[in-house]
């Protein structure tokens, strides 16, 4: 097998990772559009990831694992006054499903529960998170609650313990959040879960002031289950001692190819892995990661995580993240679980921050107390193990503050296709990816023992 058939460069080229983006597209398209976990898209990438380090002299193996599958099959659906002339059908970009939602169609009268939106200003909602916020709930009615305070789970199980039809979160209303918002709940529910826009809720609480008008048709449709899928790991150097651990999710979401959301840190890192391979091992073992199922709640990093004993992961002096480091309208960011930097993470940090600055690429250094960023980092952090992530942005606005520093367009989303149909190899500024790329194979390439035992 000659090196181009399984994507190697020829001996000499300049390797460009985003050749494993086109890759990583290429699967998707043949593959029904995505590379969502326990799909055959996924199982691809999965292979091809393994491929290339085997041909790079890596051993490579798969770490199984299941995971609650869940795929909405068509979008929501939320009508006002359903049988009625004047029938409003809400706005599909206003809603969104929760993950783990139950199916259902339902047509019933709104319950507001505890909504407090007289209240000037709006203050922060405990709406639907005590039980005592359902004393007179009419079973059989759909419970509309704000979004705050407590988890969706513990308004979700609520509200089925009181017996609703269904369920709307609207949007607190407060500071910024006002827009549509995604959410998961950690159980499958009985009953179809829905969250809104604050604008929304608030015109169906106003509804639920006329009997007349308090009437609405909650339709999801989606389909559950439980579906295997894997990581692939490859260890460079032994292990047996202590070691660094480079990761990136593997998977997208089931709405497009994923791409930026994370081909791009895949490829970082394969990349990283495979340039590598071509080096004097270093002072520091390295394992790197791929992992599945993050799109599903950090699955596959929790369960290596939790495979492992409390000895082998004391061994994990540090993890390093790469989730979405091609961003179209981008920045470059050094993220931290920590609040600061410490003993363990101070040498790494500075490396990473002394090779941009000697590029002369502007970087951030972000840190978030002992909760990771929402990508795999945070199962690390969970465990008291130090994280590091590379990121260049996903769907929030890009401030002035980093349009001045990085460029871009202020205002604009750092990624506009962030969990979109639209995040296709297109979606990736291949420029800014292989910045991140080189940062961390300069990083790693010259590590010596930056951390000190835990």
């Amino acid at each position: 097998m000659s090196r181009a058939d399984v994507g190697l460069p020829a001996t000499g080229a300049q390797a460009d990772p985003f050749r494993h983006v086109q890759a990583l597209q290429d699967i998707a398209t043949a593959n029904g559009g995505n590379r969502a976990a326990g799909t055959s898209g996924y199982d691809r990438s999965a292979e091809y990831v393994a491929d290339q380090l085997r041909a790079a002299g890596y051993n490579v193996r798969f770490e199984e694992f299941t995971f609650p599958f869940f795929d909405e099959r068509s979008p929501p659906v939320l009508v006002s006054r359903p049988k009625e002339l004047d029938a409003v059908t809400l706005p599909r970009e206003a809603l969104r499903t929760l993950a783990s939602s139950g199916s259902g169609d339902v047509t019933a009268s709104v319950h507001a529960v505890d909504l407090a939106l007289n209240e000037e200003p709006l203050q922060i909602s405990t709406s639907g998170c005590e039980r005592e916020d359902f004393v007179g709930f009419t079973p059989g009615h759909i419970a509309l609650v704000r979004r705050g305070t407590c988890p969706f789970q513990t308004k979700a199980e609520l509200a089925q313990a009181a017996g609703a039809a269904g369920l709307i979160i609207m949007n607190q209303g407060t500071g910024d959040q006002t827009g549509i918002f995604g959410g998961r709940l950690s159980t499958q529910a009985s009953i179809p879960v829905l969250g809104v826009t604050t604008e929304v809720g608030r015109k169906l609480a106003e509804a639920v002031q006329d009997p007349l008008r308090n009437r609405v048709r909650l339709k999801i449709e989606v389909e559950t289950g439980t579906r295997s899928t894997r990581n692939v790991l490859a260890d460079r150097g032994e292990t047996g001692g202590s070691f660094i651990v480079v990761g990136a999710h593997l998977d997208g979401v089931s709405e497009g190819p994923g791409m930026n959301d994370n081909a791009s840190g895949t490829a970082a890192v394969l990349e990283t892995a495979l340039r590598l391979a071509k080096e004097p091992a270093t002072a520091t073992p390295i394992r790197f990661a791929f992992w599945g199922a993050e799109e599903r709640g950090l699955v596959g990093s929790r369960h290596h995580l939790d495979a492992l004993s409390e000895e082998q992961r004391q061994r994990i002096r540090f993890y390093i993240n790469l989730d979405m480091v091609g961003s179209v309208n981008f920045g470059r960011f050094i993220q931290l679980s920590q609040t600061e930097r410490t003993a363990e993470t101070a040498g790494i940090i500075q490396a990473f921050t002394d090779h941009f600055e000697s590029k002369d690429l502007a970087v951030e250094e972000r840190s978030r107390n002992q909760r990771g960023f929402g990508s795999d980092d945070a199962a690390f952090a969970a465990k008291n193990i130090p994280t590091l992530g590379l990121f260049t942005g996903a769907g929030n606005a890009k401030s002035d503050e980093h349009a001045a520093r990085f460029g871009g367009q202020a205002g604009q989303p750092y990624d506009p296709c962030y969990h979109k149909a639209c995040d296709n190899a297109e979606n990736v500024d291949r420029v800014v990816l292989g910045q991140m790329t080189d940062a961390l194979t300069h990083v790693l390439k010259d590590a010596r023992p930056l951390m000190p035992d835990r």
